[in-house]
């Protein structure tokens, strides 16, 4: 019988050191609430009894670590799995963390857009600015790899003593973001035909799925923004040439679906505002197919070509 989710967090905080090595037998667990990307999560923390700043040790989330134990059915086994991982994610936290030469950071601060209303707990507790029904707020970069990406989130604390103010952070992100996550559009076709290729269909396959590619109207022509490394390409939402340039493709102002915190859609307002329901389309979308942390916003938003300006749209929902 499977533990509840309360006995299950009494078990860890009383056992998990005895899964760990030696080196952690002066240690013991803390738990704090670690605002997350729209969720606030059960940090697990690994101190020891006595203070040491040469200690560091990954956070873990004790929500996560349920669901695994939840698959496997077996304590024991998450417990192993989580102390074997642990030593492996140790082997990736940078030497110098507890010394992080800032001046080489700053070239590394980029923007992170989040919803507002889904992270209040976290935007109190760090350097943001409002943008619509977002927020912006800002990461330092430490690592960037075919498996990832790693950072942190720059907290009032961390801007307070390095003396960085909201708009030097913005400054900063402004050019760093573009620079280290240089933003990329494509038709949506190409997407999924590349997709096809890779599930393993041929091209006679590819070419009977999508009749007419080459002959689609400009106006009717849809767009995916992102960025080199698909991670947290929404933030194009924050440069309007990024958003200028697929609107000259298309011809028209655009309408920007924010599929998730990874992309964006892009379509013209002429041809689909009255002939699909986007509002609809976008809540649907974050309900049924993207993953809660990698939600962004049930909102649609406008690039007007006249005014250059990217703003929320009012949009009448379409119940019928």
């Amino acid at each position: 019988m499977l533990l509840d989710y309360e006995e299950f967090k009494e078990r860890v905080m009383n056992e998990f050191i005895d899964y760990l090595p030696e080196r952690y037998s002066d240690c013991v667990l803390e738990l704090h609430q670690v605002p997350k990307l729209n969720e606030v999560l059960t940090g697990i923390a690994i101190k020891p009894k006595e203070p040491c700043k040469a200690f560091i040790a990954p956070t873990f989330y004790m929500e996560r670590l349920y669901a695994q134990y939840e698959e496997s059915g077996s304590f024991e086994q998450t417990m192993s799995e989580q102390a074997v991982y642990l030593e492996e994610s140790i082997k990736y936290i940078p030497k110098n963390i507890l010394s992080l030469d800032f001046s080489k950071v700053r070239k590394k601060i980029v923007f992170q857009i989040v919803n507002t209303a889904d992270n209040i707990e976290m935007l109190i507790k760090c350097p943001h600015r409002n943008f619509e029904d977002l927020s912006v707020v800002y990461r330092a970069i430490t690592g960037i790899s075919n498996s990832g990406v790693s950072g942190f989130l720059i907290t009032n604390d961390i801007a307070e003593v390095e003396g960085l103010t909201e708009e030097e952070l913005y400054n900063c992100a402004y050019e760093n973001t573009r620079r280290l996550f240089p933003f990329k559009s494509e038709r949506i076709e190409v997407i999924m035909r590349r997709l096809m290729r890779k599930w393993g269909a041929d091209e006679e396959e590819i070419k009977e799925a999508f009749p007419g590619y080459t002959k689609t109207p400009l106006r009717e022509r849809i767009y995916v923004v992102s960025n080199k490394h698909d991670f947290f390409g929404a933030n194009a939402l924050l440069y309007s040439d990024v958003i200028a340039e697929v609107a000259a493709k298309i011809g028209t102002d655009c309408y920007i679906l924010p599929s998730s915190v990874h992309d964006l859609i892009i379509l013209s307002t002429e041809t689909y505002y009255k002939e699909n329901r986007l509002a609809n389309i976008v809540k649907t979308t974050n309900n049924e197919s993207v993953r809660p942390q990698e939600r962004l916003s049930d909102s649609v938003y406008m690039y007007s070509i006249n005014s250059g300006e990217i703003s929320r749209a009012s949009l009448e929902e379409d119940v019928s």
